[in-house]
């Protein structure tokens, strides 16, 4: 089961669909080769609106690659893997790893940026 964790208020919840191209009844999303996806409607879902503060943000798996759409904007909410009923503290420690390697990657795709990929 997929879950998010908001950006502004930090409230942990399932990634679910409703009906993103047609109304159905509400499904947990899964992960394929093109993002978070339905396999109610089909639809790959982008952006995600928190249900505690309503932000509305893009979604992120972490461990993967940054997103081209701007994550300097810092207008996302970090995507993780995990069983269904995880405990919140399994979670809390899952986000916290992927941002942390994240962040790792994300410093070495910058140094490449900068220097053109030159080691020392």
């Amino acid at each position: 089961m997929l879950y998010t964790q908001c950006r502004y208020c930090a409230r942990i919840g399932p990634l679910m669909c409703s009906g993103t191209m047609f109304p159905h009844p509400t499904m947990p999303l899964v992960t394929t080769a093109y993002g978070s996806t339905c396999p109610g409607c089909y639809g790959v879902m982008q952006l995600f609106t928190c249900t505690g503060c309503g932000t509305p943000q893009f979604l992120m798996k972490l461990g993967g690659s940054a997103p081209a759409f701007g994550a300097a904007a810092g207008n996302y909410a970090p995507v993780v893997q995990a069983k269904q009923g995880a405990s919140q503290s399994m979670l809390k420690e899952l986000f916290r790893a992927g941002a942390k390697t994240f962040m790792s990657e994300a410093g070495t795709d910058l140094a490449r940026s900068l220097f053109g990929g030159q080691s020392s």
